[in-house]
């Protein structure tokens, strides 16, 4: 059910919290969307002197203004996973206080059949009346501590577009 929004919802440019260089973040002219660019937000698993499990946690947070409870916004979170036999993924993502998480096994496949590594992960976040978006996303890859199972996520790029219900 498509919801009638009576404001002009719009994100803020300014960012009021970030934990790490080696992002950007683009911002439409209108403020209505946004795609934030990361340059190394990652994790991987290399060799069997690796460690079997690795994190890493990254969280930002842009001014909502405008945005009704109960709103609507869809948040997009596009990466690589890329897991040999034995390994595995997780990312958990999160706005404010609601949070998804998706799992990325090994082989996961195409409809065609074709093995791929890229994927997308939507989340669609029930505004609150929070005066900010606060973003964190998790990122984990292990495998068994005897295994030489090689593990690779990022993410490489986090989109929404505050219009799209």
């Amino acid at each position: 059910m498509l919801q009638t929004v009576t404001t002009n919802p719009t994100f803020d440019p300014a960012l009021t919290f970030n934990t790490d260089a080696g992002f950007t973040l683009a911002l439409s002219p209108d403020k209505k969307t946004f795609t934030a660019t990361f340059g190394g937000l990652e994790v991987m698993i290399n060799g069997t002197s690796a460690p079997p499990i690795v994190t890493r946690v990254f969280s930002f947070s842009i001014p909502l203004e405008n945005v009704e409870p109960g709103q609507e916004i869809p948040f997009f979170v596009q990466g690589i996973a890329q897991l040999e036999n034995g390994s595995n993924a997780h990312l958990v993502f999160t706005v404010n206080e609601q949070s998804t998480t998706a799992y990325l096994p090994p082989g996961s496949k195409d409809d065609d059949g074709a093995l791929r590594d890229g994927f997308v992960h939507q989340m669609n976040y029930k505004a609150t009346g929070a005066a900010e978006a606060k973003v964190t996303v998790f990122l984990l890859v292990n495998r068994d501590s005897k295994s030489g199972a090689g593990a690779y996520l990022n993410v490489s790029t986090i989109d929404t577009d505050i219009t799209k219900h």
